[in-house]
């Protein structure tokens, strides 16, 4: 029968555990993710960063990033508003006695945003949890934040449409299309964001931000059905 020697004093040789198993080495924990960091991977690799904040959302710094987002998009809105309340060339005609309300405007969408942030993340966990996921709420709060970025590129478009004092249905089309486009990239953020907080399977993910919308649509619509047959039993129609 083979004997396990011991270092003098009863130390174990290196590569050992306490119980002489030979000690597999593991990877130190990857240390948490900076600002700039999780701004890069949300645009250029959202899985792997999600899957590294899963573990431990940094709320703090997703609540800043939505913010600054947010700030910016409300200070150029504002800004934009302000322009489209003055006819070109005319200063003082127009609707030019609407342009004290551009800020306050600014603000009221700025808080909006934080409402439906927080409205949003609440119907998610909820819609998450009733599909067996297991997850945290400080982990959706902190994706649908960072879902927020995509915003951003919103931003040089509409600093530059200001510049240019582009009105009427070039500013429609133009924001039209990149408002899609950055609703749709959002979207997709979220969808990858769940599969790593709750542990989903894509379908599973997209049925989660699918749900919510859905189940109120079709509210709406019963709901709508309901008062028209109210009406309709109040006011028959003569035959």
């Amino acid at each position: 029968m083979e004997e396990r020697t011991e270092n003098p004093g009863g130390v174990l040789s290196s590569g050992e555990d306490v119980h002489g198993v030979p000690a597999v080495n593991e990877a130190p924990p990857e240390p948490p993710m900076g600002f700039l960091d999780i701004i890069y991977g949300v645009f250029f690799d959202p899985r792997a960063t999600f899957r590294r904040l899963a573990a431990r959302p940094p709320l703090g710094l997703a609540v800043l990033i939505f913010t600054l987002v947010n700030l910016a998009g409300a200070l150029m809105g504002g800004l934009v508003g302000y322009r489209l309340t003055l006819p070109p060339g005319h200063p003082y005609m127009g609707m030019h006695w609407l342009a004290p309300a551009a800020p306050l405007v600014a603000v009221a969408g700025l808080v909006f945003q934080y409402v439906k942030w927080v409205v949003v993340s609440a119907l998610l966990h909820l819609t998450a949890g009733l599909l067996d996921g297991r997850g945290r709420a400080s982990g959706i709060l902190t994706i649908t934040a960072l879902a927020a970025l995509p915003a951003l590129l919103m931003i040089p478009v509409d600093l530059l449409l200001f510049l240019l004092d582009t009105r009427g249905m070039t500013l429609t089309v133009v924001t039209a299309i990149l408002g899609l486009a950055v609703f749709v990239w959002g979207v997709v953020l979220v969808v990858l964001g769940l599969m790593e907080v709750y542990q989903f399977s894509a379908s599973r993910a997209l049925l989660t931000v699918l749900l919510p919308p859905a189940v109120i649509i079709l509210s709406g619509i019963i709901l709508l059905v309901l008062f028209a047959a109210g009406i309709s039993s109040l006011f028959p129609l003569n035959s």
